[in-house]
């Protein structure tokens, strides 16, 4: 089996695959009970993963509503998200997600104990500023403001900043990782070259060994990597038109002294975001269909490139 370049792992399409496909399940528990431990939280098993993964479902996505969803056979459900760009705005997208599936579980009229306690496991790979010292996992729930010893089990928010764990994984003995699992996944999540660290990983989590399996399986799939190279050049043209627009918009605003300017900065980044990925798709040969269907340029526009 041939092995291709590293990979961002916290590409959202490689993680559905890895943890949202079916035969998965372990994986995916893994993950789930390597962050619900780091608080000391009851574990969840059996898993199931709700509408797994599929490539020619995914080849296509911009957009995803729960990159990864499962229910437990206790009525307990877990959604994932990956994000790789954002702010404080963000959380509120994790409050809506929630709400969203605590309302479609239950139909009008039915009893409300049928309702699933939500467990909601966010990757994020910028950090978010909670006006502290910043911490790599937060888990919010809903608790007595006067007395936090007591909480409504109802739903847990985890917060997992990827870029917050750096620091302490370069730190980490293999006792340490060996201690918390959670610290050999965002090993993995983060490393930029895994055969260096493939058999500290393997022997600190046993189920690395088929994580890693699973990853040389997606790099060497020739389908699976122009799937990849067109998510990611989403993904950066995305995050490109964020920061443009902050800053274009923020300048034409104050330029103008007016809503227009940063309309017209927020034009301009979107413009910029679909050069950006199309010259990059180009680059990797991604057929020229492809990249008009996904950035929205006319074949002129993206031949001229």
């Amino acid at each position: 089996m041939k092995r291709n370049r590293e990979i961002d792992k916290l590409n959202d399409l490689f993680v559905r695959y890895l943890l949202g496909k079916n035969g998965n399940e372990n994986m995916l528990e893994d993950m789930v009970n390597a962050a619900l431990s780091d608080f000391n939280f009851e574990e969840v098993k059996d898993l199931e993963i709700i509408d797994p993964y599929n490539l020619s479902e995914n080849i296509d996505l911009k957009e995803s509503i729960i990159d990864i969803k499962a229910k437990t056979k206790d009525n307990q459900t877990v959604i994932i998200e990956i994000q790789l760009c954002g702010n404080m705005d963000f959380v509120k997208r994790i409050f809506y997600y929630i709400s969203k599936n605590i309302v479609n579980e239950l139909k009008e009229g039915e009893d409300y104990k049928k309702l699933p306690r939500i467990i909601s496991i966010n990757l994020l790979n910028f950090n978010l500023d909670f006006g502290d010292e910043g911490k790599p996992h937060r888990c919010f729930k809903l608790i007595d403001t006067k007395n936090h010893g007591i909480d409504l089990d109802f739903i847990q928010m985890h917060i997992i900043e990827a870029k917050r764990f750096i620091e302490i994984i370069e730190k980490s003995t293999l006792n340490e990782l060996k201690k918390n699992r959670l610290l050999t996944w965002m090993k993995f999540f983060t490393s930029k070259n895994l055969k260096a660290i493939e058999k500290e990983l393997m022997e600190a989590n046993p189920i690395m060994t088929k994580v890693i399996e699973e990853y040389k399986r997606f790099t060497s799939d020739d389908k699976l990597m122009r799937a990849y190279d067109a998510r990611d050049a989403f993904l950066l043209g995305q995050k490109m038109m964020l920061s443009r627009e902050r800053e274009e918009g923020k300048a034409e605003g104050i330029k103008e002294g007016k809503a227009e300017g940063i309309k017209e900065g927020i034009k301009k980044g979107r413009l910029a975001e679909q050069i950006s990925m199309a010259t990059a798709m180009k680059k990797e040969n991604i057929d020229i269909e492809t990249i008009k269907r996904i950035t929205g340029l006319t074949i002129k526009e993206i031949e001229k490139l």
